[in-house]
């Protein structure tokens, strides 16, 4: 018959590589992980502004040229509010959910009512 040791799993020491070797991997992912969500967010904000650039080109081409923010025009703000252009309502910010309004201090791009384009800062 044969008996087994009485061991009672790892050691101190044991236990400090692991922990060690875990806060590494941890340290070496998440720079990669904060990467990864920044440019996500880049990419939807550029998704948003082609999606209002598209949306201009409608808006044009059912006004005879005529731009948002023009005289006789709706401001840019309703434009994008407008449920014509944008049905599911105007692009959001994909961390805090606030309106992509180029207007908006914080939004990473302009409306020009002159060539009727957004354009990223």
């Amino acid at each position: 018959m044969r008996h087994l040791r009485n061991e009672r799993g790892l050691t101190f020491v044991e236990l400090l590589a692991v922990i060690l070797i875990l806060g590494i991997l941890v340290a070496a992912a998440l720079p990669n992980y904060f990467g990864a969500e920044n440019d996500a967010r880049v990419a939807v904000d550029n998704a948003n502004v082609r999606a209002i650039n598209t949306a201009l080109a409608l808006f044009r081409y059912r006004n005879n040229g005529a731009c948002p923010g023009q005289t006789g025009q709706p401001s840019f703000t309703d434009f994008l509010n407008d449920k014509t252009y944008f049905p599911d309502g105007a692009p959001q910010d994909p961390i805090d959910g606030t309106s992509t309004v180029p207007a908006a201090d914080d939004y990473p791009a302009d409306y020009s009512s002159t060539t009727c384009r957004v354009t990223r800062d």
